[in-house]
């Protein structure tokens, strides 16, 4: 029992012109929705499944959510203002109540959703994982460290915290310098380091990173 995935692309752009979907999101939808109706379905029998679907998971809020993702990591330079609330969903209209996925809605189509929130998730996380990378790759203080150390410290990064990422950072800097004083001033190399930051003079970035190395 299947149609190709084809006639659900030429119906769901008929039925659905607004839905600004991408190509790879109307190939995922297609191939899983081409395998409900039966082989010798009809324009209105197509529609009946997309309609199932639509009602579930709207065609037009899916690709704003993709617009969203794309949005998201195309903007890598972090935040320096909290983004603003949300604004109130409206209320239900009880004249087109909306299924309950528990209750109402197919296996398939909570599958969808599924994988739409997996997904985004993932985006998300990758996303935020390269602007902490970027602003970590950017540090004058870090720049001698080890790719391997650095990713280290890379997962000592909190995606989810209000704290800005800047500010993580600067704390690892902070960390560091005081470290590398720290075993200047106990002796363990000759000479003692001035007050501050690190010297360079003293210290090569081979023995900061085993200092690095040492407290990982």
């Amino acid at each position: 029992m299947a149609v190709k995935p084809e006639q659900i692309k030429a119906r769901l752009k008929v039925k659905y012109p607004k839905a600004n979907l991408s190509t790879k999101r109307i190939d995922a939808i297609a191939a899983k929705l081409c395998l409900k109706p039966a082989d010798d379905a009809d324009d209105d029998a197509i529609d009946a499944v997309l309609e199932t679907a639509n009602d579930f998971m709207s065609f037009e809020e899916i690709a704003r959510e993709d617009d969203r993702i794309r949005t998201l990591e195309a903007n890598q330079k972090p935040k320096t203002e909290p983004a603003p609330s949300p604004a109130p969903a409206p209320d239900p209209d009880p004249s087109n109540p909306t299924p309950k996925p528990s209750e109402e809605a197919p296996a398939w189509a909570k599958k969808i959703q599924e994988d739409l929130e997996a997904i985004k998730s993932e985006k998300i996380i990758g996303s935020k994982t390269q602007t902490a990378q970027s602003i970590i790759d950017k540090s004058e203080i870090l720049k001698g460290l080890k790719p391997e150390i650095k990713a280290n410290w890379l997962k000592r990064i909190d995606l989810d915290s209000e704290t800005s990422f800047e500010d993580q950072v600067a704390a690892l800097e902070t960390e560091y310098t005081e470290l590398v004083q720290g075993v200047a001033d106990s002796g363990d190399y000759a000479g003692r380091a001035p007050q501050g930051k690190p010297d360079a003079a003293k210290f090569s970035d081979a023995e900061a990173e085993k200092i690095v190395e040492n407290i990982l």
